[in-house]
């Protein structure tokens, strides 16, 4: 609080500006089921159209993890192991039913408990991505791991942040 503001007994700073209220996660969560609605609607009428409009739709989650792991290739690398854990989990669940209908419903019935495992699982896993790189053969781990810091930061890190950050809302 500025002097002016503790002469003047006000609480709220003077010249500062105000921090936009933040949405509810109960808005958030009507938000993101309308985004799924949308993907929806764009796999069943324009399939071709589906890719470009998920990557459009995941980049804010993106950006989110980006900002939260420090922008590297822990971020990177971390957002990557994420995507594909859970995506190999998707497909295996989807492989092992034995129906359409059948996949939908041992999901409704297992999601809160065996899935959403799964999914912590797959973050904690992903949190550790260098561990298993390294330990695949200990100097040589080490030094693939270095390489790809160095391929990361001067060849792939800029035009990932341009993309990421291109139209940020």
């Amino acid at each position: 609080m500025s002097r002016r503001n503790r002469r003047q007994g006000s609480n709220e700073p003077a010249d500062e500006k105000r921090q936009p209220d933040k949405p509810s996660y109960v808005k958030k969560l009507g938000n993101r089921a309308k985004v799924v609605g949308s993907l929806s609607e764009t796999l069943v009428k324009e399939p071709k159209a589906f890719p470009k409009k998920t990557a459009h739709a995941m980049r804010p989650w993106f950006r989110k993890v980006w900002k939260a792991r420090g922008g590297g290739l822990y971020a990177c690398g971390f957002v990557l192991t994420f995507v594909y854990l859970e995506a190999s989990m998707v497909i295996g669940e989807i492989m092992a039913a034995t129906g359409f209908v059948d996949f939908f419903t041992e999901q409704l019935v297992e999601l809160p408990f065996r899935f959403l495992g799964e999914s912590l699982r797959n973050l904690i896993s992903a949190f550790l991505w260098p561990v298993p790189l390294v330990e695949f053969s200990p100097p040589w781990g080490i030094a693939i791991l270095a390489a790809m810091y160095l391929l990361f930061t001067y060849l792939i890190k800029e035009p990932l942040e341009q993309w990421l950050f291109s139209d940020e809302d």
